[in-house]
């Protein structure tokens, strides 16, 4: 028995044999080799961004082979205006960054206190950006704040350049008498960005020289912060400057309107020579030196009338911080490429990546070494000998105390009033920067904003928003200006402040009737410019309702061109018949077509006596409302279930995956 079991062993053991050397030579392995090995997939991280970070993404790839930074193209406004409610909302990218962080976050954005590099920055600027006590933000590298001059117009004018405010005045004085550095609305200066939080940085670094910089400043800053020192009383005449060139028409108090759809445009203003004077930064004046053959600009720092010392401040160009979101067991993968990717930005290299991207001069890290090479002229004194205010009221009161400054510029409350506001608000809070939590509905889905994509193609937000405006009006049709779409609106409840965000301008719904002939001329305009400065479409193009067209955007052979326009039944428009027409007062030249102002919608003009009266276009109807009302009201409509948009092929781009 057993030799035969033997006999059976031995034949056993050979087939084996056989058959790892056929497996062997064949190249089949019970394991994989490495070339084998599946890639294991990048770790996706997302974050919004004004301004391309080639050296950073390309610095985090080398460092971290697993990582893919995504940073989404956006602009400043949106940014700061969108980034907390895309927190709230439960849609904010992986890493948060806005200009200036609130409070209203601290549930949002995860708690860095406990990683080593969060205490690898200047106290004097992260401290002001904690929400109790905690380090949530880290500060980007920033740049130099100050004025910005046109040092050949002012040549020109036979002056010095000025070292005081008044010598700024008599510059403006006769500028305007010779017809140097002003525009068509009178005005010589401006801010180059518009927003709470720029206005209130601003407006605080003109009393740095005076007042912050000062043994006074500084007493009643220590007093503030233990709660023992106000506004009022004290800041009395902290806009007396800006009131007294407002009065002189240099400024244009408008212009610092927080409801105002189009601000100065500063950089082509300077660039034309119709501006004298803007406030701006390094990064800023670099920009316009590269850019302009006919004039030299100067930076200046903030001025003293009482023989101080000029200062210049230092803004970080934003904060950024961890969404929490990312906190769950599900996320940590995520949650660690984005500490991994914040420890690498808090090395000099990692800030020398960020500043050669966004020509940022200045880094907050205690061991940076900072080169002096690329500060300004003008500045190169107050930077050398340490006259550099960093912001130390908190970002809450900043914007807040912005808010009510430019209310009183704009004659809406009375110095005493605004500052007494700004004491209560920093005693007990404010519900007027509180963001708005009324209910308005419910949404079916995500309807998104994003990459620009309501100023060049049919969205579906842009649909619902026509819909609701064609509907509060009853007319024929209805459009509405992409530029005035600023967020998404996401599927569940909707709130006061979503539409607050999506709908942020102040401008009202007209009824006009007019031709078909004008209405094409309207659309025309529209497409003008869905390509400009470097890809960023203007806010012009429009969304429809009522209505179909076909364009061809413009390359470098041929400008744009409206290929058809029919009725939303198809049927052709027909140019020589009546419609009424849904638009805007904006569109229709209620504050003018100067500096861009009404998208180029001189077809439509009603108001503007600058600009010839539009021809067959009749006003039926003035309203109150605005987008956001008009979709408040939409919402009470249809109430009755989740609403919903869709693309419907009411705009086709030829040339876009659509012929």
């Amino acid at each position: 028995m057993w030799g035969g079991f033997n006999a059976m062993w031995k034949k056993f053991i050979g087939l084996g044999m056989i058959l790892a050397v056929m497996f062997s030579s064949a190249g089949c392995n019970l394991s994989p080799t490495s070339s084998q090995q599946p890639e294991k997939k990048q770790i996706e991280i997302s974050m919004m961004y004004p301004m391309e970070l080639k050296n950073f993404e390309a610095l985090v790839e080398k460092e971290y082979p697993d990582i893919d930074l995504q940073v989404e193209m956006t602009t400043t406004a949106t940014m700061n205006g969108d980034s907390e409610r895309r927190l709230r909302k439960g849609h904010g990218t992986d890493l948060v960054v806005t200009t200036l962080p609130t409070s209203g976050v601290k549930d949002y954005v995860m708690d860095l206190s406990a990683e080593a590099f969060a205490t690898a920055y200047q106290g004097s600027v992260a401290s002001p950006v904690m929400i109790e006590g905690h380090t949530c933000y880290l500060p980007l590298p920033g740049q130099y704040a100050g004025y910005i001059l046109n040092k050949t117009l002012v040549e020109q004018l036979g002056m010095e350049i000025p070292d005081t405010n008044s010598a700024m005045t008599d510059i403006f004085k006769a500028g305007k008498e010779q017809g140097k550095g002003i525009g068509e609305d009178g005005a010589m200066f401006g801010l180059a960005t518009v927003s709470p939080a720029s206005v209130g940085a601003y407006m605080i670094g003109t009393q740095v020289p005076d007042f912050l910089g000062t043994a006074d400043g500084i007493k009643w800053m220590s007093e503030f912060d233990s709660g023992t020192a106000a506004f009022s009383g004290v800041w009395d005449n902290s806009l007396d400057l800006l009131a007294a060139w407002t009065e002189q028409g240099y400024l244009n108090a408008g212009t610092l309107s927080l409801k105002s759809k189009n601000t100065m445009p500063i950089e082509s203003r300077l660039l034309d020579g119709t501006l004298m004077l803007s406030h701006g930064n390094v990064q800023m004046l670099t920009k316009l030196n590269s850019q302009s053959q006919q004039y030299e600009y100067v930076m200046l720092p903030y001025l003293s009338d009482q023989g101080n010392t000029s200062w210049v401040t230092s803004e970080p160009d934003g904060y950024i911080a961890i969404n929490d979101a990312l906190s769950n067991e599900g996320s940590k993968d995520k949650r660690d490429a984005c500490v991994r990717i914040l420890e690498l930005l808090s090395t000099p290299e990692g800030q020398q990546a960020w500043m050669q991207d966004t020509e940022a001069p200045h880094s907050y890290l205690s061991d940076f070494k900072e080169s002096l090479e690329t500060v300004p002229q003008g500045i190169a004194d107050c930077v050398k000998t340490g006259y550099i205010y960093d912001l130390q009221l908190s970002s809450d009161v900043v914007q807040y105390f912005g808010k009510n400054m430019t209310s009183v510029l704009d004659q809406k409350m009375k110095m005493d009033e605004a500052l007494s506001a700004v004491d209560d608000y920093c005693r007990n809070g404010s519900a007027q920067v509180e963001y708005d939590q009324s209910f308005i509905g419910t949404m079916a889905e995500d309807l998104l904003y994003e990459n620009y994509n309501t100023r060049r193609e049919e969205t579906a937000i842009g649909n619902l928003i026509a819909d609701a405006v064609k509907e509060y009006t009853g007319a024929d049709i209805a459009v509405v200006n992409g530029g005035g779409i600023r967020a998404s609106l996401y599927k569940g409840d909707v709130l006061g402040e979503d539409l607050d965000a999506v709908c942020p301008y102040d401008n009202k719904i007209i009824l006009v009737e007019t031709k078909g002939e004008t209405i094409v001329s309207m659309l025309e305009n529209g497409i003008s410019q869905t390509v400009r400065d470097a890809s960023v479409p203007a806010g012009r193009f429009l969304q429809v309702s009522g209505l179909n067209y076909t364009y061809q955007p413009k390359d470098e052979e041929q400008p744009s061109k409206l290929v058809s326009v029919t009725l939303a039944d198809g049927s052709e428009l027909d140019k020589s018949a009546e419609y009424t027409l849904a638009v805007t007062n904006y569109m229709a030249g209620s504050v003018g077509y100067i500096d861009n102002n009404g998208d180029g919608y001189t077809m439509l003009n009603l108001y503007s006596d600058t600009t010839p009266k539009a021809e067959n276009v009749k006003l039926v109807k003035e309203t109150d409302a605005t987008y956001s009302d008009a979709i408040k009201q939409y919402f009470q409509n249809h109430g009755d279930a989740p609403i919903q948009s869709k693309l419907e092929g009411r705009i086709t781009v030829v040339g876009a995956g659509n012929e």
